[in-house]
């Protein structure tokens, strides 16, 4: 493929400043065959008057969303509207670090042509300007084609703007509007279960905005979204996926950590009683039985998790 074109997909909420920051990223790459989608749910006209100057030197789509679609429902409209033969959903308080990241993107996509998606270094940049590499396991990283469910114990491809993707996945696989937290997560699930192979690049070419204003920030300090997200996904995997033994570790955990007593607990968290696995409530049976001061305990948690998953209802 000669010159392909590559799509920046950007959902944007308000944050004009961190808008423009992005459009300046982008016009420093050294690629230049690029159009930037721009799905706007902000209530104003702070981003569409922020990006007016950038329109004589990028090929901008810009759409303004009434109602607003909120998140990830805008992710999937500003990727719906991408034309290039690339693309990436590059949220908005994230940038380029490298000025030759888009060429590094499709230098690997044509070594690499059977390659669907080509991800880079999950790195974070504070407010403060302080770096972090996150969730940088590397012996997770040869595994995810065999074991693509293991993302869920550390999601080492890491947030999608580090991430480009051939035009054909968008065909098949969108994102789950149901999700806020595991979003990202059941996204490259999906797109692994599909076959598609990548390409991993470790070197820092997107940075990660991190602030407090993150939908990442919010949710981890709300318990039940996490709760209630990961009951739903356990639903989509289904019982056979619990046969994995660090996925039966990982929900056993969940319930320990969550400290999730009885099925209301579930309940309450926003899930309907026929959507919890028959597995979670065998898991659920037995640590009612163990107080949760010794199910703390790595040691009592471990052999309890394994005697229960030895009689568990995976087949």
């Amino acid at each position: 493929m000669s010159n392909p074109l590559i799509s920046i997909c950007v959902p944007a909420y308000k944050k004009p400043e961190f808008v423009v920051r992005l459009l300046d990223a982008v016009l420093r790459q050294s690629y230049k065959q690029v159009e930037v989608i721009l799905s706007d749910d902000s209530p104003d006209d702070g981003v569409k008057i922020a990006i007016e100057p950038y329109k004589t030197e990028l090929r901008i789509q810009y759409y303004q969303n009434t109602p607003a679609l909120g998140s990830p429902k805008n992710w999937n409209r500003a990727i719906e509207k991408a034309t290039g033969d690339y693309f990436m959903l590059l949220h908005q308080d994230d940038w380029f670090n490298d000025e030759h990241a888009l060429a590094k993107y499709v230098a690997a996509f044509e070594k690499n042509p059977l390659a669907g998606f080509v991800f880079c270094k999950n790195t974070a940049i504070s407010e403060q300007g302080n770096s972090m590499v996150l969730q940088y396991i590397p012996s997770l990283l040869p595994e995810l084609n065999k074991r693509p469910l293991h993302l869920l114990l550390a999601n080492v491809i890491g947030p999608p703007s580090n991430t480009m993707l051939k035009a054909a996945v968008k065909k098949e696989v969108q994102y789950e509007e149901r999700f806020i937290w595991l979003v990202d997560v059941d996204y490259y699930v999906h797109v692994l279960q599909k076959g598609y192979t990548y390409v991993y690049l470790d070197e820092h070419l997107v940075s990660i905005g991190l602030h407090e204003d993150q939908t990442t920030v919010f949710c981890r300090e709300n318990d039940e979204i996490i709760l209630k997200e990961n009951i739903l996904f356990a639903q989509k995997i289904g019982t056979t996926a619990f046969r994995d033994l660090k996925i039966y570790d990982y929900y056993w955990r969940l319930l320990r950590n969550h400290e999730v007593r009885t099925e209301a607990v579930m309940v309450n968290s926003g899930v309907e009683p026929v959507e919890i696995l028959p597995v979670l409530r065998h898991m659920l049976k037995w640590q009612q039985k163990v107080p949760l001061r010794l199910l703390r305990m790595g040691v009592v948690s471990k052999t309890f998790m394994f005697l229960n998953y030895l009689v568990s209802p995976t087949a």
